[in-house]
């Protein structure tokens, strides 16, 4: 496939993306979440945002025309960048050739909902063993991955820094929200739990071609050690909010009874509500209404009580 028309590295505006498209027969797919930051001064806000350093290794997901690649190959000591449409993946390398510093991968980055695909576990850890800073994600994330890739992030064993993505404005809300509004769930108790989350931006539709139709928004995540080293088990913490927040709408000391002991609730209920009262949580409100740090509190509490017990922990595995 050719290079941007006129060779060098124009800027990608949305006419440009249409000659270019135009050029070498590609055609959107929409099923893939393909939307394009045009607003070049949003695109050039999402890389100061993130803050790179001249030693810190980028992830970014939706490689598309390599727009933000360049940037980021700019700023950043290595940059591992993922595109599953194997045609925008030949336009950005056709863009990009010479970049020594890009690691490119053609494939899709998950491998499974509550998985990131071995490839890209597997080209961070080289990327690792050539550069000692952070460990960041910057992205024009598509909207169909947005979710699974920040909680996959968040999971892994390994140090995870810091986010900077534009996704679904609906969303960024959501992973921001404060426990007890309407949009608190189980994925900003998640984030909430070992991080903190902000808006930095909402952006238009005309920021992006083709315009979805709804508004997005540059997300800053950025991860706090200390209160992630609290949560004892990050596998075992995570099954026990996505259960929890099954039943959002129930009150807590209901919904934790049947979760440790099962059908025998009154059994479970005073366990849990000892739990609870050492802990001075109110078990009769509903999950979305307790901090984040409350919840880990509470499922570090209920696994010790069970261990206490010679009992297994029923959402562990």
């Amino acid at each position: 496939m050719s290079r941007p028309p006129g060779g060098g590295a124009p800027r990608q505006t949305t006419a440009f993306l249409k000659r270019w498209f135009a050029e070498v027969g590609y055609t959107i797919d929409r099923r893939k979440g393909q939307n394009f930051l045009v607003d070049l001064n949003l695109l050039d806000l999402l890389v100061r945002s993130a803050a790179i350093g001249p030693d810190d290794i980028v992830l970014e997901v939706g490689t598309g025309t390599a727009a933000l690649t360049e940037r980021l190959a700019a700023a950043a000591a290595r940059v591992v960048t993922v595109e599953i449409d194997p045609r925008l993946a030949q336009l950005a390398r056709d863009r990009l050739f010479d970049a020594g510093n890009v690691d490119f991968l053609e494939t899709d980055v998950l491998a499974g909902k509550h998985r990131l695909a071995p490839e890209v576990l597997a080209a961070l850890e080289r990327a690792r063993a050539d550069a000692r800073g952070r460990l960041l994600l910057v992205a024009n994330l598509p909207y169909c991955v947005a979710t699974p890739v920040i909680a996959n992030l968040l999971a892994l064993p390994g140090p995870f820094d810091e986010a900077t993505v534009t996704i679904q404005r609906e969303l960024a809300e959501r992973i921001t929200a404060p426990a007890g509004s309407s949009h608190a769930g189980a994925l900003s108790a998640w984030v909430g739990c070992q991080a903190t989350a902000e808006i930095v931006r909402i952006l238009p539709p005309s920021a992006f071609w083709p315009r979805p139709k709804v508004e997005s928004a540059i997300l800053r995540i950025v991860l706090e050690p200390d209160r992630r080293a609290a949560i004892d088990d990050l596998d075992r913490f995570a099954r026990f909010v996505r259960e929890i927040f099954c039943h959002r709408r129930k009150r807590l000391v209901g919904v934790l009874a049947r979760m440790v002991a099962g059908r025998d609730s009154a059994e479970g209920r005073g366990r849990v509500e000892t739990v609870l009262a050492e802990l001075g949580i109110d078990g009769g409100l509903r999950a979305e209404a307790v901090a984040a740090d409350d919840l880990v509190r509470l499922e570090a509490g209920l696994a010790a009580a069970a261990a206490s017990g010679g009992r297994g922990i029923p959402w562990s595995g």
